[in-house]
């Protein structure tokens, strides 16, 4: 089956598709306008103004916040923890069950003093039915558990090579001055690095550093299915892969105008797999919020400018924002290890192949302007402003670096493969006709996203479709990518891209505490990145939000977090 055939029959099914999608939404609302949803009708018989109702089609495998990976699992995780720190609607690091901090003047001494007025969650099904105090022993108990060997945490790397591991005394109840981790009372908590690590405020913020009781890590498979934290909601119901339902923290600490968090009495999560029959569910009122777009409806809901159109309006709220993904395609450059194309490792035919591809236009046509064109750096706008890296569409500086490489014209220069999945093929063929205008062959090869990162991870791919959405609210998380000590298959330096010079503005960037130096190494970084071209940015992603006109205080910012703490719902 040839790759435009294909094309042609997506597209062509798409119109017929959408009509029939929009009239099983016009019954499906008629019928709940009539009849109701009898399934989701109540939580435990709450007011509907007091639940907060969405789906998800990610499933949840763990609410352990050590072992949680997808974006699913950290929206819950968020509801039920809370971690030293937070982070503002500009992403910079705020009070949470720290008051305060001090950072001392070699930035490897972190003093942190907590509040005194939170308590855990009361949560029977695990025998603790009587909550307690939050105490500084607790956050040390929570940092040791994720990097301890035997825990084998999924975010063990957080703290792996910014602490001396091996003074931690992991079998003790108690800590010492000389641990990266020490209570030196029940409100203060002492974090001691190894070296000096100017993120270690906006990783803190991370659902992964969240402060659990003592009582219950040790099994991880019971703490991952009753889990106890400090956060607005603690978790009352889970039918794995059905339903979820979270309940309202009598206990919470937070409060605004001196009405105490949160508003709502309950959180219903169900987990429908296919997004268009959630999609009908939201449209039919069943659910308060709709998260992102699918491909099959996109056209009909927005505007090649991506803006909800005018029909729809009124019959709903949005929320349009800018996210901490970079879409792009990564190149193999290794030159010790070439893999299937060494033609890559040849830095003006990686330059031109970034030249020669409109952005604005791609962005336009198959994003509805739901994305910034990839004309900067690796680095999304938020952290870093562009000026000295990225490329504009310029078909004639292609040519010409083409030319430098030894290919004039494309001539003497072997086909690309492209390695994608199947929801972004359309993309990399428009791509691939612009190669072709200035004499670039490639191929098209289309794998699952697990395949392509198995592919990728071991350096079997020339050039592949991939995004890097941020871990943290930092730089360091995007320039971490290009560092040679993070070679994969061990780290994300997935193009295994090597220079001194990097490494050594990289690293020195790491060390600088200070903000206006800091940006000058993060600037060097890119200057590199823009010369050497490891990688091609298509987009820096945006979020779309879509819901009920009931709902309010219902944000959104550039990581995508979910919080549900401030919502309110009226009556319709």
């Amino acid at each position: 089956m040839s790759v435009v055939s294909d094309l042609h029959r997506r597209f062509g099914k798409g119109k017929v598709i959408f009509k029939g999608l929009l009239l099983l939404c016009s019954t499906v609302l008629v019928l709940y306008t009539i009849v109701g949803n009898q399934s989701c009708k109540n939580v435990d018989k709450v007011s509907d103004t007091l639940v907060f109702r969405y789906n998800e089609d990610q499933s949840v495998s763990t609410l352990d916040p050590a072992f949680v990976k997808s974006q699913s699992e950290l929206w819950v995780c968020s509801q039920i923890y809370n971690s030293l720190v937070d982070l503002d609607s500009n992403l910079q690091p705020v009070p949470m069950l720290a008051s305060s901090w001090e950072i001392s003047e070699n930035g490897l001494v972190y003093k942190f003093h907590l509040r005194t007025d939170v308590q855990f969650h009361r949560q029977g099904k695990v025998g603790f039915e009587q909550s307690r105090w939050v105490t500084a022993s607790d956050v040390v108990y929570s940092f040791r558990r994720i990097t301890d060997p035997n825990t084998a945490a999924a975010c063990a790397w957080i703290f792996a090579d910014k602490i001396n591991l091996a003074s931690i005394r992991f079998l003790q109840k108690t800590s010492s001055a000389s641990e990266p981790f020490y209570a030196q009372n029940d409100s203060t908590f002492i974090l001691t690095l190894s070296k000096p690590y100017s993120a270690m405020l906006s990783l803190l913020g991370t659902a992964w550093c969240s402060v659990i009781p003592h009582e219950f890590g040790e099994n991880k498979n019971v703490f991952g299915r009753n889990p106890v934290g400090t956060g607005p909601f603690y978790m009352k119901y889970w039918e794995e892969d059905v339903k979820m339902v979270l309940r309202k923290n009598p206990d919470y600490f937070e409060t605004v105008n001196g009405k105490k968090l949160p508003f709502l009495e309950a959180v219903n999560i169900d987990f429908l797999k296919n997004k268009q029959t959630a999609f009908m569910r939201f449209v039919a009122g069943e659910y308060d919020f709709f998260n992102g777009v699918e491909g099959s409806f996109k056209d009909e809901l927005l505007t090649k400018q991506g803006q909800i159109r005018q029909k729809y309006r009124h019959k709903f709220k949005y929320i349009i924002k800018p996210f901490l993904n970079t879409e792009y395609l990564g190149i193999w450059i290794d030159k010790n290890n070439p893999g299937s194309n060494p033609q890559l490792a040849n830095p003006y035919l990686r330059i031109a192949l970034n030249y020669a591809i409109p952005r604005e236009e791609l962005v336009r046509n198959f994003r509805n302007n739901l994305g910034i064109p990839g004309t900067g750096s690796f680095l999304p706008f938020e952290f870093t402003d562009n000026n000295n890296a990225g490329f504009n569409y310029a078909p004639d500086s292609a040519r010409k670096y083409l030319k430098l490489a030894g290919y004039p014209y494309g001539r003497g220069c072997n086909p690309i493969k492209i390695t994608t999945t199947a929801d972004y093929l359309d993309m990399i063929v428009y791509i691939q006709k612009y190669w072709e205008d200035i004499g670039i062959k490639s191929e098209i090869d289309i794998q699952t996203g697990g395949m392509i990162r198995q592919l990728r991870n071991n350096g079997k791919l020339a050039i592949w479709r991939g995004s890097w959405i941020a871990d943290y609210a930092d730089a360091e998380n995007y320039l971490t990518c290009f560092y040679s000590g993070n070679f994969s298959p061990g780290g994300p330096n997935y193009t295994h891209f090597k220079n001194a010079d990097y490494d050594l503005e990289y690293e020195k960037m790491l060390m600088e505490t200070d903000a206006k130096r800091r940006m000058e190494r993060i600037k060097k970084c890119e200057n590199i990145l823009k010369k050497e071209a490891p990688v091609i940015v298509l987009f820096y992603d945006k979020s779309i939000r879509l819901y009920q006109n009931n709902v309010h205080h219902f944000h959104n910012d550039a990581t995508n977090r979910l919080i549900l703490k401030y919502v309110q719902k009226s009556k319709i």
